[in-house]
Parts: structure tokens; sequence; C-alpha cells
């Protein structure tokens, strides 16, 4: 039989068969359908997309519906192949029920219309369940797909909370249809030759993946570019070892086994630390650590005076190897609660020391020396004194500056004596448009002061420090 006398048969058996009733009664039944539809698109959608970071928290705390959630999310692959049965189930019998109800709907319309019969029926023969099968896939598409999804990736943990325990049960529900199809799939694809890796679609982001998606701006474009290298030294930190982050045996500064306090005293001034390994004959002779603050309670009692030893105070050192991953190290000094260890080679000689504040400064940077000390000097607001190493990008940031940037150099310093194309002197100056840069100090050829003075208007001063930074990009991947 040609296409259009069937389709020409159907549509003249449409409307006598269907009542008021049955229209009323299957327009019922297509909204259920959709709404059926649009229920496992969200349950889908809002599962999936949960933090499970955040999920964890809340069940860990005791929320039950969380806990359903946790269930799903561990089942993830049984999940998926529900919501897929009730959406294709619910399509096929939306396809089913609605195309008739709404072509018959059609058909009643059109021929109510002021127009020649022979001209309504010849339409109705020609668009009804075209126009029905168009308006069927738009309300499915937009109102059982698209805004169930969208509603779903814009609050998923609520979403997955509330829809978590019927999911559950429905679930629990379709298991055996759900088995057997699985079951089908497999035997299917082993035929093929194919090995059937469903139950690991979830393999998560690599570390790999991780660092790309973060140095790649145009992948996570929220993240700064400081963010992006406190981000990337944590990936660094696992790699790296002690050796690479320690103070080298010839930058120590120590205390020999005759020190007193007062020698104590004369060493913080000079070099501005508060612990410092005691020796014996030589540096590979480490006696302990002597720790300025625990000094505190003696010299209150008056136990301490400025000729006294300070030998007795001091605490044993922990020693650990040149070749310890940074994460080992981090995990030992949390756990036996030191601040400082002493490095040794595998001689068993001194090859440096480690602080906690080392280990810090190798993911976010020595913030502390920057702004906890005062290093950076703000002496009006015209001038300001920075280290020498400071970054120029920090500078930048800092001053709402716009001081180029290199591969020539990276730090203030750096950028001074690129310009002056020399090693400059003590108060030798660097004029770059409104700015004047002047060699504050300097210990022989090392610049350690660089001072920014601004001819004219005064400089916008921006207090930035990396652990705000470390705040920011934290919570942008929570």
């Amino acid at each position: 039989m040609p296409f259009a006398v069937l389709l020409q048969s159907q549509l003249l058996q449409i409307q006598p068969l269907l009542t008021g009733t049955e229209v009323a009664v299957r327009l019922l039944s297509v909204v259920a359908l959709i709404l059926l539809n649009a229920f496992f698109v969200t349950v889908e959608f809002s599962i999936v997309s949960a933090r499970r970071s955040r999920i964890n928290q809340l069940a860990s705390s005791g929320d039950m519906q969380a806990r359903t959630v946790q269930k799903l999310q561990q089942k993830l692959n049984s999940l998926l192949s529900t919501t897929q049965l009730g959406i294709t189930l619910s399509s096929l019998a939306l396809g089913w029920i609605g195309e008739h109800t709404m072509a018959a709907l059609i058909i009643h319309w059109l021929t109510r219309l002021p127009i020649q019969t022979s001209l309504a029926q010849f339409l109705s023969h020609s668009i009804a369940l075209p126009l029905a099968f168009l308006l069927l896939a738009y309300l499915q598409i937009v109102l059982g797909e698209l805004c169930p999804k969208s509603v779903a990736l814009s609050y998923p943990e609520h979403i997955a909370r509330f829809l978590g325990p019927p999911s559950l049960t429905i679930a629990r529900l379709l298991k055996p249809f759900v088995w057997l199809l699985n079951q089908s799939t497999s035997f299917l694809l082993s035929i093929l030759g194919i090995k059937d890796n469903s139950t690991r679609w979830h393999s998560g982001v690599t570390p790999e993946e991780l660092r790309l998606l973060i140095n790649t701006s145009t992948e996570v474009p929220a993240l700064k570019k400081g963010e992006r290298e406190i981000l990337s030294n944590v990936f660094e930190f696992r790699g790296a070892t002690v050796e690479e982050v320690m103070v080298p045996r010839t930058q120590i500064a120590a205390l020999p086994q005759s020190a007193t306090f007062q020698d104590l005293l004369d060493e913080i001034v000079r070099s501005k630390h508060s612990r410092y390994p005691m020796t014996g004959e030589s540096l590979d002779n480490i006696l302990g650590i002597i720790n300025f603050h625990k000094l505190a309670l003696p010299l209150s009692r008056g136990e301490l005076l400025p000729h006294s030893s300070v030998e007795a105070w001091i605490t044993p050192a922990k020693v650990v190897p040149e070749t310890l991953p940074l994460n080992d190290l981090l995990t030992q000094m949390q756990q036996s609660a030191r601040e400082m260890v002493i490095v040794v080679d595998e001689y068993g000689g001194t090859a440096g020391l480690v602080t906690f504040r080392d280990l810090t400064a190798k993911i976010i940077g020595d913030a502390t020396d920057t702004d906890s000390i005062g290093k950076i000097l703000y002496q009006d607001s015209h001038t300001v004194i920075f280290p020498a190493q400071t970054e120029i990008e920090d500078v930048n940031e800092r001053l709402s500056l716009t001081l180029p940037t290199s591969e020539n150099y990276v730090t203030l310093g750096g950028f001074v004596i690129f310009e002056l194309q020399k090693i400059p002197q003590i108060n030798e100056q660097l004029i770059y448009k409104d700015l004047e840069l002047t060699v504050a100090a300097a210990e022989g050829p090392k610049l350690t002061k660089i001072k920014i003075r601004r001819l004219g208007k005064a400089l916008v001063l921006s207090n930035v420090g990396a652990p705000a930074a470390v705040r920011t990009a934290t919570n942008r991947l929570l």
C-alpha cells in the first residue's frame, strides 16, 4: 500500500476513535510521561555532577539523604542504566500515546476553521501527523531534557539529596531488568570482540590531566596567573626532594657550643632568625637546636643573663637525608612537631637544613618574609622599598604598575640590571617612564633592596598576598 494512502487511512481513523474524555486522559498521560522523562534526566545529571566531597561531608554529619546519594554514586553504572531505561521507556510511550492524541486535536482544530471542507481535509491529511510529531519532539526536548538538565547542573547537591531516596527505590525495582539489559549488552559486545568497560566509565582526572587543565588558561579561565603558579607548585612539591628546598651548608647561621644568651641575641639581630643549630667542633657535629621562643620562660624566671650559656636549652636535632621526598618530610615534621631539621649527605656530613617555612614557601612563596616582618616598606604615598628578589608580577600587582616582564629576568633586581645593562652600585638610579628605581641596598654584586618612587601622582597601593590567592584558588576548585 502506498505511504500516502496509508497515512490518509490512519488520519481518517484517528478522530472517530477518540472521544473527548479519551483525549483528555491521553493529554494527561502525555504530561505525565514528559514529567517522568524529566525526572530521570534530573536524577542522572544531579547525582553525576554532585560533588563527592560535599556529599561525603554531609553523609559523615548524619544526613540520611546524602548517604542515599553516596550509595548511588558508588554504583553509577547501575544508576545510569536505570535512568536510561526510564528515559527510553517514557519516550517510547510518549510517542505511542502522544502522536495520535496531538494529531486528533490538530484535525479537530483544522476542521473547525472557516475554510472549505476539501481544503480542511487536505490540510488534515497533509500536516496533522508531521505537526503532531514536531510538537511532541519540541515539548520532549525542552521540558523533558534541556530544562531538567539545566536545573540539575545549577543545584546538583540539593536536587540529588531531594531525589535520592525515590531514585534508589526505582533502581531497586528495576534492578532485574537492568541486569538483563547489561548482560545482553556484554554478550553482544563479546560476539563483536569488544571488551565491556562500562563499569569503569568514571575514571576521573589523572594528575597529569589536572595539571594540564591548570596550566591551560582557556580550560580554566577563572584562575589568575598567580593562582595557577600556586596550584602548579603543589604538583612540583609531590616530586621534589629535600635537597631542592634546603638552606645549603654554606648559608647556615649556627651557634657554637660555648654561645651565651648575648651571643644568641646578637645573631638574631644579624640574621633575623629565631632557631639556630648549635655545633660542636664543626657543622658536621650538630648538638641540637636552640629555639629563642622557648627561652621566654627561663628569661622571665631570671634564669638567663647575658653571659648565661644557652646549651642547656637546646633540643635534639632531627636528621633526614637530602634525597627524602618533600611529602615524607612534611609528614615527619608534622608528626614530630619539629620546625627545623638537619639535612645530611650520603657520607653523614651536614648538607643543609630545612624549616617548615621552607616547605610552605615551595608552594605559596615566602609570603611571610615580605609582609609579616616588614621587608616591603611603604615610606610615603609616592615611595615603596621592595626586596630586590620580589617578582615583577608581584610588584605590578601590589602597586598597579605595568613594568614589563621578560624571559631575561623575573625579579625586580633583574629588571634593574637588565635595563641598566650592568650591575649597579648602591644609590644608582634607573628612570623608567614616571618611575625612579634606586638601589637602596646591596651585598657585593647582589642587589637586596630597590626603592621605587613615582614622579608625579601617588602610587596605588594594593595589599595582595599569596595566602589570599591560595584561598581564592581553593574556593574555585571546590
